[in-house]
């Protein structure tokens, strides 16, 4: 999502402000193996070599191209190849954001010079030559905003028996990735630009993991909100089979826009910016990033029914037609908390009124007034502090509970292990609004967050030290083995519909349950009529 409107002052606005983004050809002898590099920190690839940055516990070689620039006449055009490079290129310091309002270090982004990834390895690789599975992020951010690099992955990386490489990468976002209008359509993949960066980036993986130590066969990819859902859509990609073995979504549900309904929005939004008729394309292409910035559509969604991604990922799921592989899926226990904190809860914001809350409840979670009334009887204001407390669990419930009908059919097809996260997290601002588990409150777990700022890598208790260490467990062995069983931790076991039993992270300890569908209302939520 993107924030407009007040600066909020103090430490409590910089918190805010940055965890409202959160939630928003070869060389002449071709690639070398890793046993041929002459040093640790020097790698060669197929377009060239790399000089990384060797640190204590791991390598990271960052800023490294995978894809020509998206710029001029390849502005909302399909990715294309990387020219090689002479010599050795610096890889050292991070690249820049793709075109975007604001990022989480709080610096908006302007450079279409920006489709580049990140590889963090451990410091020592196996004696004895064995190749390490690969982790590949795809971060969130609405497809909007946010970047690879925020996302430092030193401590999945860098952990005892890791044993795993992570690559974050950069992909189109906003109008520059997922517009679709009728004058940029040719029949590649309009739409999707930022979807095909993203399996460029797969791709590039594919070809120039071994350089790093790492083995193309045992590919995972994980993402967080509009990672999550791009991870979707890419086990809904006909050309993504062979790519990645196995997936992490993080709070992301499968979804998209028919490409109809998304050429008519992006039409009508090219027709405002002065780019319409037959020149549209050529107008489009010529505006500066800035106008395409700070004009952008409110939302970005994948589309579907084009060459890229032919069918829809939800029709897809639901006929038990996505790619068949191990699947780990969760969600945090108070999801829509921030958002409408944000919006409602916010003692420097409008509050939401006694009064208001039928129609926000009907505008948010776009139902009709005849079933927004079964849910104000469901979610009384008599049994909340206050309006926007009664919201926030509604909506909360109906988000969770719309994608554990997902992962219902994700289970019957594919072998699926389910998490929820419910640790009150240390970002959360100073309110006494019930923030709790709110959307990607998770992420401190797993990744060093202060390349966005301190604020946003918070400060921890020992027990979320503890939690965090054991969920950076379970993802590095889901990422090597495709199960969730890290001995000596409790093995989640595999999820379906008649045994729901999932993983509940929690600092006070960790604990099997099978109490989501009635902690969340979900046979309310069910029953009311789509």
């Amino acid at each position: 999502m993107i924030v407009r409107g007040r600066k909020w002052a103090g430490r409590a606005g910089a918190v805010i402000a940055a965890v409202a983004l959160l939630v928003m050809g070869f060389l002449v002898n071709g690639p070398v193996s890793r046993a041929e590099s002459a040093a640790p920190d020097i790698v060669t690839i197929d377009s060239g070599g790399l000089h990384g940055v060797l640190a204590q516990d791991y390598r990271v070689f960052n800023g490294i191209p995978y894809a020509a620039p998206p710029v001029g006449e390849l502005r909302w055009r399909p990715p294309q190849a990387v020219a090689p490079w002479p010599g050795i290129r610096e890889a050292r310091d991070t690249a820049s954001n793709c075109p975007q309002t604001t990022g989480l270090g709080g610096l908006r982004s302007t450079d279409e010079d920006c489709l580049y990834l990140n590889v963090w390895t451990p410091r020592t690789l196996p004696a004895d030559g064995r190749a390490l599975p690969v982790m590949v992020w795809i971060h969130g951010g609405s497809l909007q905003v946010g970047s690879g690099s925020t996302y430092g992955a030193a401590p999945l990386v860098a952990q005892p028996d890791g044993d795993a490489i992570v690559v974050t990468i950069n992909y189109r976002l906003g109008a520059l990735g997922f517009l679709a209008a009728s004058a940029l359509d040719e029949g590649a993949g309009a739409g999707d630009y930022g979807l095909m960066d993203q399996q460029a980036a797969l791709r590039w993986v594919q070809r120039n993991i071994p350089a790093f130590g790492g083995d193309p066969n045992r590919v995972t990819v994980a993402g967080e909100s509009a990672g999550g859902i791009s991870i979707c859509a890419q086990m809904a990609v006909p050309a993504a089979a062979q790519l990645f073995r196995a997936a992490v979504l993080q709070s992301g549900p499968c979804t998209g826009q028919s490409l109809p309904d998304a050429e008519a929005d992006g039409d009508a939004w090219a027709a405002g910016l002065g780019c319409a008729g037959p020149d549209s394309g050529a107008c489009l292409r010529a505006l500066p990033p800035d106008t395409l910035i700070d004009r952008a559509p409110d939302s970005a969604s994948v589309v579907y029914g084009n060459a890229f991604l032919p069918e829809s990922p939800v029709a897809l799921l639901k006929a038990g037609r996505l790619l068949r592989i191990p699947t780990f899926i969760g969600s945090n226990y108070d999801e829509m908390a921030l958002w409408v904190w944000m919006r409602y809860g916010n003692p420097l914001g409008p509050r939401l009124a006694p009064a208001d809350y039928p129609a926000v409840l009907a505008a948010q979670l776009k139902l009709a007034p005849a079933v927004v009334d079964r849910i104000t009887a469901e979610y009384p204001l008599s049994d909340y502090p206050q309006p926007a407390v009664a919201l926030s669990r509604a909506w909360t419930d109906k988000v969770v509970c719309d994608l554990s009908t997902q992962i219902q059919d994700f289970s019957r097809r594919n072998p699926t292990y389910v998490y929820q996260f419910d640790d009150p997290s240390p970002l959360a601002p100073p309110t006494t609004f019930p923030m709790g588990a709110f959307h990607a409150s998770e992420l401190p777990s797993l990744f060093d967050l202060t390349q966005a700022g301190p604020l946003l890598h918070g400060i921890m208790t020992p027990d979320q030290q503890r939690l965090a260490a054991e969920m950076r467990r379970y993802w590095a062995h889901f990422v090597t083995t495709t199960s969730a069983d890290p001995a000596p931790l409790q093995p989640i076991p595999q999820y379906s519909p008649n045994t729901p039993t999932y993983m509940s992270f929690r600092p006070s300890g960790n604990r099997l349950t099978d109490t989501f569908a009635t902690d969340h209302r979900c046979a309310f939520w069910s029953g009311l009529p789509r």
